[in-house]
């Protein structure tokens, strides 16, 4: 389990994972949650300003988060606290091969949780060719190595 003492700032840490993008989900997510053409129907995305089908942004996030949760060492996370500057740079496209890259900005202890410290990290998405797909910054409560 890796505690708050464990973590270190300002170095990046790639996710072990990958996941690549599929047009069955694309449309699956995009006909749940944000039904716009260029999610849901193959023939009108290529109208579109993408000129094919992409990821919607909420799909983008759970790629993301999901992503996050493939390394081998699990983080003593108590809750997410927040996530902002939520950015998308580039669709991503079926075929596409995601993988997550994340460096943590900066650590305190939290002043109401003696037991927890504050991360605040910035994540990226990236494709297959090493392109930014998809960024963030966010914030987690992540529990203190018990005492001995």
């Amino acid at each position: 389990m890796r505690y708050y003492e464990d973590i270190d700032t300002d170095v990046y840490v790639s996710a072990p994972g990958s996941y690549e993008v599929t047009a069955d989900e694309i449309i699956e997510m995009g006909s749940r949650w944000d039904p716009q053409p260029f999610h849901i129907d193959p023939e009108a995305a290529k109208e579109s300003i993408f000129g094919g089908l992409v990821a919607s942004s909420v799909h983008l996030f759970a790629i993301a988060v999901g992503l996050g949760h493939t390394r081998e060492e699990p983080t003593a996370a108590v809750t997410a606290l927040g996530f902002q500057e939520l950015q998308w740079h580039a669709p991503a496209r079926p075929g596409d091969r995601l993988h997550l890259r994340s460096r943590v900005l900066n650590k305190r202890l939290s002043g109401s949780r003696p037991d927890c410290g504050i991360i605040e990290s910035r994540s990226e998405v990236l494709n297959q060719d090493d392109q930014l797909v998809f960024a963030y910054t966010s914030a987690a409560l992540i529990r203190r190595k018990p005492a001995d």
